[in-house]
């Protein structure tokens, strides 16, 4: 069975303090990790990310345990294959077996039978949402921990400016139905964000000398594809009618809260690498 509206969550309780100490501890494990930690645990650390991930949205889209518990393995086995993978064509083979398996559990698990194909659906969804994309962060952090911050930190900053901007300038609402708080001014504050932080992590931490235009252009893509994963994990929850994915992160909500910013900007970051 699906979810169906449950009734919008309460906010979590946490104190502004508990948040700002939860977002200086994960600021430095994730920054510290990416750039010292060898590429192995990195790769393990993501796969967890991933896990917790799958294991969020399972609980957001799917009643029975059984399906949550498909959700999960289904996920993490294609996300370990993406990590550690030979050869691209196996990452295509496998994503095929993927939608196969998804829709022999369909199949197998067709009562109701007017859900089977919504329920293969949403497991679909939630191998290309979370592994299909999450593990390209592996992929960049095999050519070294700086191209790692090369997009974590204008992502990054693309969401606290866009929090300051908006919550200090903020007037016209950006959408207002998927996001009742993002608005206009918070999203172009979030693109100067980017911009500032792709200027930085090129120039002071990665000593890449890359011309103007480019800077430019850089740290706006990621930061629109940052504010617009933002909206499509909103999206998710507005559908099933919660605010927060989860509350394991205090004062922040669940992993894919956190992870919102940074599912779509690997991939465009690893494709667009050629071009910069």
């Amino acid at each position: 069975m699906l979810k169906g509206n449950v009734g919008l969550a309460k906010p979590a309780s946490n104190s502004k303090m508990v948040r700002v100490v939860t977002t200086i501890a994960l600021a430095v494990f994730v920054l510290a990790g990416a750039w010292y930690f060898p590429l192995l645990p990195c790769q393990i650390l993501v796969l967890i990310a991933i896990g917790l991930g799958l294991w969020e949205y399972a609980k957001l889209v799917f009643e029975d345990n059984a399906t949550r518990a498909f959700q999960i393995v289904l996920g993490l086995s294609f996300a370990a294959l993406m990590t550690w993978a030979p050869s691209k064509e196996h990452i295509s083979m496998g994503l095929i077996t993927a939608v196969f398996v998804a829709f022999l559990w369909g199949m197998a698990h067709r009562d109701p039978l007017n859900e089977a194909i919504h329920r293969v659906g949403l497991l679909i969804l939630g191998v290309c949402y979370l592994s299909l994309t999450l593990p390209m962060w592996s992929w960049l952090k095999g050519w070294g921990g700086q191209w790692v911050l090369m997009i974590l930190i204008p992502a990054c900053l693309t969401d606290t400016f866009g929090f300051l901007v908006g919550k200090s300038l903020g007037k016209k609402k950006l959408a207002s139905v998927i996001s009742p708080n993002k608005t206009w001014e918070g999203f172009y504050g979030g693109l100067v964000g980017s911009v500032l932080g792709f200027w930085f992590a090129t120039h002071v931490i990665a000593h890449l000398r890359f011309e103007w235009y480019k800077i430019i252009l850089g740290g706006l893509l990621i930061g629109v594809v940052a504010s617009l994963g933002d909206l499509i994990e909103s999206t998710i929850k507005r559908s099933v009618s919660v605010k927060d994915s989860s509350h394991l992160i205090p004062g922040h909500g669940g992993v894919l809260d956190r992870l919102d910013a940074l599912t779509f900007t690997a991939p465009l970051f690893y494709f667009l690498s050629d071009y910069l």
